[in-house]
Parts: C-alpha cells; structure tokens; sequence
C-alpha cells in the first residue's frame, strides 16, 4: 500500500557517496551554494574541479573538517531541499519576495522556485525545477511567455543515474565549465540558459575524468515562403573536457565545443562521439560550423592561495595569404588568484582580469552566434569587453558572510548577435582598438550581506554605486547609478510521499 508521509529533514552526513541530488545553477535560491562550494574547492578541500562542473549534493563530504562549519552548515543546509530518498516523491518550493530600489525607480516582486524530485535507488533519481520569477519580465533578453508580473521556465527536468565513477544525466539541465567568479566561465557560464540533451561525467580517478555534453540549442526562425508551418535553423551543441591532475595541487583542463545546424539538419555522429575532435571533423567535412577550444588550469596551496587561468579560442589566424587572414584574432582570457584567511581567519582576497576580444563568440551565420534563447553560453558581458575585479568575502559566522566588491568594466561597441561584418577584407593595413569603438567605462563598488539561518530561511541584502562614462557607448553620456535589494527566500515545509509495499 502507499503511506503518505511529510518528510524529515534528513542529515547529509548520512549519505552514501553518490545518493542523488541535482542542483540547478543560476537561480538566486542556490547562487550561494555554487559561491561556498568553489571557495571549498580554491581552499584544496575538494579534491577536483569536476564538482563545480556539475554540483549536487554528493560533492561535499563531511570528512572536510570542522574547521569548515562556516561553510559546511550552510551548505548542507541547502543540500537537504535537493536530495532524492528511496522511493519517495519529494516536493518543496522556495518563496522569495525582493525589494529593489534604484535610482530611476523602486519595485517589488515574488519569486517560486519548486523542485520535484523521486529517488528510485541510491543511484536513480529523477528531479524538476522551475523558475517563475518576476526579474525575468522585465529582462530584455527573455523570450518567453510572460504573465502580469511573473514569468518563467523549466530550469532543470532530467534523470540522473550516478555511481563513484559514472555521472549521466539525460534531460535538461545546466552546465558551468570554469572556476571564474560567479560562474561567469568562457566557455560554458553558469548565466546560460539550461540545455536539452545528455551530460555524461566519468572520474577514471581523483587524476583523470572527462566531461561531455550533446544538447539541442533553440531554433533561428527563417524568413522564408515555409515560415508559416515552422521551418527553422536547427541548432545543436556539443562540449567536451578532459581533465588531469599530475599533483594534487594542479589541475589541468582542456575543452572544446562546436555549435553547427541548418535547415533540416540533425545531431550528428561525429559531434556526438565525445572521443572525437570537433574542429578536425569540421574541416574534413568542409562545413562552415562554430568551433571553441578552451584551456584551463588551476593551482592551489591548501588555506593559502589559489591561482587560476583560462583561455577560450574561437579564432586566430595561421597563414598570411588572402584578405580573409586578416580577420582580427578572436581569443577570451580570465586570470585570477584568491588569498585566504588574510589578514583575518574566514577571508578570501580574490583578484580577476577577464578579456574577450571582438568577434568572439559571433559568426558569419547567425545560426552559429553562441548563443541559447537570446542568453550567452560563455561569458554574460559577450565579446569586446574587458573588466578588473577585486572582491573580499568574510564568513563571519556559519549564518553571516559579508562581500565587497568593486570593479572596473570597459565594453566596446561589439555585441553578442551583431551583423557579422569583414572591414579587413577592404583594407589589408585593418587594425582596431580593444575595446572598440566609444568604450563604455564602468567603476562600481558593491556590498552584499548573505544570511543562511537554517534550511528554511535565508537572506540577502546588497547596495551598488556605479560611476558610468559613454553609458550605453553614447558618447559624453554619464550616469550614477545606485541600487538596493533586498531578497528574502523561505524554504516551505517539504511534503514527500513514500511509494512502498510495507
């Protein structure tokens, strides 16, 4: 018979290592837990950087220490809304009311997160999330559905099957390739939209594991005689990593992606094979598709320092022979490195430079734009844009962690998505100016407070000044900008019903 019951919390100390649990990425009910679990990583406590790849809540273990309350209470904390049990239908939302007041305008709106999820075994599960958020209605680059104040999607829906070495996920869900700074990675961004396809993660050992993934992009609309029963570019991408550990304190990754389609063209076989290198099979094939190779690498000294590189490839020019070899050189560099406990216990000092030059990302043919529903799959701020961050985060108790942050951003004239133009095949001399055109200079400074009480209630308070030149590359146009915000997020008690014989 079925017994119906509403679910206990339920420690995460008592987990096997790969019970289930899929965590969804950019929503601002978990931005905190992607935040503790790279500073645990930085820190040397999690051995590799594949668990950022892919968060769930068998990627922390309680061997750490406690000498890491202060970010294991709160993560465990949130892990409990995310884990699947044996046989039982698990449902909770979250509740988030925000408050923002800015300098133009004050407005407040409601956000609901629910999550769904079934534990078939201890390797099995299956979970849903939504995000229904009133942000989205007023995002220009949102394209859906929009109802009076609210909006929103399906932000994760797979089946996941997970043992020590084996991690595959089929369905939709979110990726983030990188140890930058709030996910903001080169090559694949905890800020893109979720993808629909498969994601397959196999750790040959703590020294080796590749990553892939093979997911549907949406749709490029044509204008064309068959617009009207929905003819389209289909749209395809697929990623791989691999990555090495030669020392337990340097890890090296290397990444590649490829986004390719057309009008009536499918998921290929030797886009699909994750053994194959997309950039050769592109060229043998002589097809004009999008190719990526990423570089990663990462040093860590345990509780002192962290040091991290990656570079994003999209174009560089070999030969010297037509006009086309002029093409300017289309690169993305992020350097970081992060001191610990200085000049206090429970500090991270974290420095970043990010440089993502013109063109990057775009191409000749808008069905080849890195792009998913109108967001960026590599860095948010797209190409032509350079920034230097410095950030300072204090974990004052297990409940209380304050960041400071200040920043100075730089973005030319070049977007993510523009006509696609070829000035140097006019002129053999071309040459131009990084950032392009009127540069847009952007000086900020941002506080945040995070309060984690238990599983249930949390919250967020942040106030931002910025000083703009050329806003919006006008030029002689400046501005002020402030902004507070106020989040609030209450987890509802969770309701779970147990399907069993007993």
């Amino acid at each position: 018979m079925y017994a119906v019951k509403t679910a206990v919390f339920m420690a995460i100390f008592n987990l096997a290592v790969y019970a289930g649990g899929i965590i969804p990425f950019n929503g601002s009910d978990s931005d905190i837990y992607y935040n503790f679990h790279r500073e645990l990583y930085l820190r040397g406590q999690i051995e590799t950087i594949s668990s950022i790849y892919s968060p769930s809540v068998d990627g922390v273990s309680d061997d750490i220490g406690s000498g890491y309350r202060y970010l294991l209470t709160p993560l465990h904390n949130l892990e409990s809304r995310y884990l699947a049990e044996n046989n039982n239908l698990a449902l909770d939302i979250n509740l988030m009311p925000h408050s923002v007041i800015t300098n133009e305008d004050e407005n407040a709106y409601m956000a609901l997160a629910p999550y769904l999820n079934y534990g078939f075994s201890d390797r099995l599960t299956m979970a849903v999330a939504y995000r229904v958020d009133g942000a989205l209605v007023d995002d220009h680059r949102y394209q859906g559905k929009k109802w009076d104040n609210f909006a929103g999607y399906a932000d994760l829906a797979v089946i996941s099957y997970r043992t020590q070495k084996l991690r595959l996920d089929i369905g939709r869900r979110q990726s983030c390739w990188g140890a930058a700074s709030g996910g903001n990675s080169l090559m694949l961004s905890s800020s893109a939209m979720p993808m629909d396809g498969v994601f397959f993660d196999y750790f040959f050992g703590k020294h080796l594991s590749f990553h892939s993934i093979t997911a549907y992009l949406s749709p490029l609309p044509q204008n064309s005689p068959y617009s009207d029963i929905g003819q389209t570019d289909n749209r395809y991408f697929s990623a791989h990593a691999l990555r090495i550990s030669p020392l337990s304190w340097w890890e090296i990754v290397l990444k590649e992606s490829v986004i390719y389609g057309g009008i009536g063209r499918r998921l290929e076989p030797g886009y699909i094979i994750p053994a194959i290198w997309y950039h050769a099979e592109q060229l043998n094939d002589k097809v004009d598709d999008n190719t990526f190779f990423g570089f990663e690498t990462i040093i860590r000294s345990p509780n002192r320092y962290a040091a991290f590189l990656e570079i994003l490839l999209d174009d560089i020019q070999i030969e010297n022979e037509t006009e086309a070899d002029n093409e300017p050189t289309e690169i993305g560099i992020i350097i970081g490195a992060d001191l610990f406990d200085w000049p206090i216990a429970k500090g991270a000092l974290e420095f970043q430079y990010t440089r993502v030059n013109n063109y990057t990302y775009n191409q000749i043919k808008p069905r080849n734009v890195y792009i998913n529903q109108n967001y960026p799959i590599g860095h948010p701020l797209g190409p032509d844009h350079e920034s230097y961050e410095i950030s300072y985060t204090y974990h004052a108790t297990k409940e209380f962690t304050a960041i400071l942050k200040g920043s100075l951003t730089n973005n030319g004239e070049g977007a993510l998505g523009d006509p696609w133009t070829e000035p140097w095949l006019d002129n053999p001399e071309y040459s131009e100016k990084f950032p392009s055109g009127i540069v847009e200079r952007r000086l900020e400074g941002k506080i945040s407070i995070h309060y984690v009480k238990n599983d249930w209630l949390r919250g967020k308070l942040s106030a931002d000044l910025a000083d703009i030149k050329n806003n919006e590359n006008y030029s002689a146009v400046n501005e002020t900008d402030w902004g507070i915000n106020i989040q609030i997020m209450v987890h509802l008690p969770k309701l779970s019903w147990r399907f069993s014989d007993d």
